[in-house]
């Protein structure tokens, strides 16, 4: 199952009144929610070395191999949609192609309907590497997994909260204003 890609809110377009709303409890349960997420990245950081990899191009195998199922299994992705799904500028997948090519992880395959088209599909290596780290990478999310929700359902709880006394005031403002 693939999830929609959703862009992330601009943290320039966001109010400043936000940050005079939060109490105490709410950076604390957001900075826990946040050492849960850098906990697993330094996991994944490490495991990524002992590949030999980058963050960034086990990032590639992973999302190479996810995406080919959508394209019929022996197609791969075109470089365009594994830096929109890296969150990536294309001139930045590229160069993260060139190395794993160079790496013999992955090759460039020219489209068959479009010859112009190029997609990256994994080598028999790159299968193999890929699936040693996501094998491990599921054993470390059955560990810490269940932390890295509570903390997440924590910070969510916390924030409800904090929204709750906000809406009533505002909608005591209102009743008042309709008087």
């Amino acid at each position: 199952m693939s999830l929609p890609i959703r862009k992330p809110l601009n943290p320039y377009d966001l109010s400043r009144r936000y940050a005079s709303d939060l109490a105490d409890a709410d950076y604390r349960a957001l900075a826990d929610f946040r050492l849960q997420i850098r906990r697993f990245l330094h996991f994944s950081e490490e495991a990524a070395r002992s590949e030999g990899l980058e963050l960034q191009q086990h990032q590639f195998l992973l999302t190479v191999r996810a995406l080919m199922g959508s394209h019929g299994g022996s197609h791969g992705p075109t470089v365009g949609e594994i830096a929109e799904h890296l969150l990536i500028r294309h001139h930045s997948a590229v160069g993260l192609a060139d190395r794993l090519v160079e790496h013999g992880l992955v090759e460039r395959v020219r489209g068959e309907g479009d010859r112009r088209q190029v997609r990256i599909r994994l080598t028999a290596h790159g299968k193999k590497t890929i699936a040693r780290l996501s094998g491990i990478h599921r054993e470390e999310l059955l560990s810490s997994g269940p932390l890295l929700v509570e903390s997440l359902g924590a910070l969510l709880q916390q924030l409800r909260e904090q929204r709750e006394p906000q809406r009533n005031h505002e909608d005591d403002k209102d009743d008042v204003s309709k008087a």
